[in-house]
């Protein structure tokens, strides 16, 4: 552990400078481009709060339901798969007509590299459109999609480093072009040990949506609006101590936003005009998560984990959930997982299938 305590003080050092030196505020968290695809993507990294990005640093070999995280938090957790390909199959089940599913698969590429392939689909259907009078105009449906890849090699039994591309589709209206853009993840992770891990995150660079609603209002005159996912830094950290995985992890969204200002003045002492300015604000919100896990029988383990944004005191979300082996068939395993928060609305289960060739 003292070959930990120094890369906890520069981390915690650079953090601050961060904060300190960044010209962002802290906003009111809500709703954002891209995040109907940041619900996570399996059951079992869901039921530790999401705070895997340093993959687990210790495995008995003994459980057979060992931990698994996909490289859809961190491309260079691609390369910790030496052997065999891995899939994986989850269904979320959500409230208010949502829907989310992800599959994925992780293959070898001896000597030192990995390759993870992942699908995001998610969307919200029959959505109740009225006019501004109040009749009912019909339904229409939402769809996200995100096709994302990840290249993991081990630079040396310590150092692992990761580049992770992502194709995001978002089509929200039938008379509204989809947008689809294309973002970039990159990621690093260092074994301090054989018990702790470190890891460092950056996540939807250059990811952005450009949206044009002149032909839903019949407006030729509309310009396109351009707006950016926001840039995720993660740093997180996880060890073994007393036959239990722990995990915690600290995340910055730093999100930007387009905002147009107009200034009234009098003309000639009788019109009314005025000066449009356009400008980029920027933002951002942080979080901190914790989570364990434990193994209570060769084929039962035990998740919990704690999320919570910072910049509200009362928005805890509690995090559950257990993974199964099949005793006859030890290459299938069956993940649960549990999310709750003080919205009542947001309680998700979700189911993962596991296979490993």
């Amino acid at each position: 552990m003292k070959n930990v305590r120094p890369i906890f003080v520069a981390l915690t050092t650079l953090l601050i400078l961060i904060t300190i030196q960044s010209t962002t505020a802290h906003a009111q968290f809500g709703g954002y481009t891209g995040s109907s695809l940041q619900l996570g993507f399996d059951a079992q990294s869901v039921a530790l709060g999401d705070a895997v990005s340093a993959g687990f640093s210790k495995h008995n070999p003994m459980d057979s339901t060992y931990l698994e995280v996909q490289p859809y938090y961190n491309p260079a957790l691609a390369a910790s798969n030496t052997s065999n390909t891995h899939f994986s199959l989850s269904v979320f089940q959500l409230g208010l007509d949502r829907h989310y599913q992800s599959l994925g698969a992780r293959l070898a590429l001896p000597p030192k590299a990995g390759l993870f392939i992942g699908l995001i689909r998610a969307g919200v259907r029959d959505i109740d459109t009225r006019s501004l009078s109040g009749y009912p105009l019909g339904m229409v449906s939402t769809s996200d999609v995100q096709l994302q890849s990840a290249f993991g090699i081990r630079l040396s039994e310590r150092v692992h480093a990761g580049i992770g591309f992502k194709i995001n589709r978002a089509d929200y209206h039938a008379e509204m072009k989809a947008s689809t853009s294309v973002g970039v993840d990159i990621g690093m992770l260092l074994k301090l040990s054989q018990h702790t891990h470190w890891a460092f995150v950056v996540q939807d660079l250059l990811a952005e949506h450009t949206w044009n609603s002149g032909d839903l209002y019949n407006q030729p005159q509309s310009r396109n609006r351009v707006e950016a996912m926001p840039l995720r830094l993660k740093t997180s950290v996880s060890t073994y101590v007393m036959d239990t995985n722990l995990f915690a992890e600290y995340e910055i969204k730093r999100f930007s936003s387009e905002v147009t200002t107009r200034e009234l003045f009098l003309s000639d002492g009788a019109s009314v005009q005025y000066v449009e300015t356009l400008e980029t604000r920027f933002t951002s919100a942080s979080f901190l998560r914790v989570a364990a896990s434990r193994s209570l029988h060769p084929f039962f383990r035990l998740h919990m984990g704690w999320n919570r944004y910072l910049g509200d005191v009362s928005s805890n979300e509690w995090r559950s959930g257990f993974s199964l082996s099949m005793p006859y068939q030890p290459a299938l395993k069956v993940d649960y997982g549990f999310s709750t928060s003080s919205d009542h609305l947001k309680s998700t289960h979700i189911f993962t299938l596991r296979y490993i060739l």
